[in-house]
């Protein structure tokens, strides 16, 4: 019995060490005082998100806002990434999309999906940016900048910049 119990606890050890990644969840949202047509005229061109996204210098897209549309970010470092549209809905004011390849160098995230999505409220509009997400480095001792906290932290500066300055745009007219 007693070598049972001792491997026992050599697996369960063995399995709790060598656990990888876990999928980490970012959601920031912004009301704006907007009817949600006009946030979402603002919001509705995936290729066009350098506009109002002060964390880009620019974007440019493969075509239209149809399933496979290619994305490409230009951070101010020099750094790009690639995104691709998964779904597409005008009619729900929302649209889905995921990283296409990393560059932990642009972003310290590996792999991530994210939802932009408009809805109405009382006062006008809320615009819900949410994404999950796994750190830069997927190994089991990822150095700090490359850890889930450098990943949620990059992913939340750069919506909440985009959110920022979308509600101050579309508030003050533009």
């Amino acid at each position: 019995m007693k070598p049972i119990l001792a491997l026992a606890a050599l697996l369960f050890t063995t399995a709790t060490v060598a656990h990888g990644p876990t999928p980490q969840k970012v959601v920031e949202t912004v009301e704006i005082a907007a009817p949600v047509d006009k946030v979402w005229n603002a919001l509705k061109d995936f290729g066009a998100i350098a506009q109002w996204n002060p964390a880009l210098t620019k974007s440019e897209s493969t075509g239209g806002n149809t399933t496979g549309e290619k994305r490409t970010l230009y951070f101010p470092t020099g750094e790009q990434l690639t995104e691709e549209l998964d779904a597409y809905d005008p009619a729900a004011h929302e649209y889905t999309y995921r990283l296409g390849k990393d560059n932990v160098k642009a972003l310290p995230a590996s792999s991530y999906s994210a939802v932009l999505k408009v809805t109405a409220t009382e006062k006008g509009s809320q615009v819900e940016w949410k994404s999950r997400l796994y750190r830069g480095d997927t190994g089991n001792f990822p150095p700090d900048e490359l850890n889930d906290e450098a990943a949620v932290a990059a992913m939340q500066t750069f919506f909440r910049r985009g959110l920022d300055n979308l509600k101050k745009s579309l508030e003050s007219g533009g």
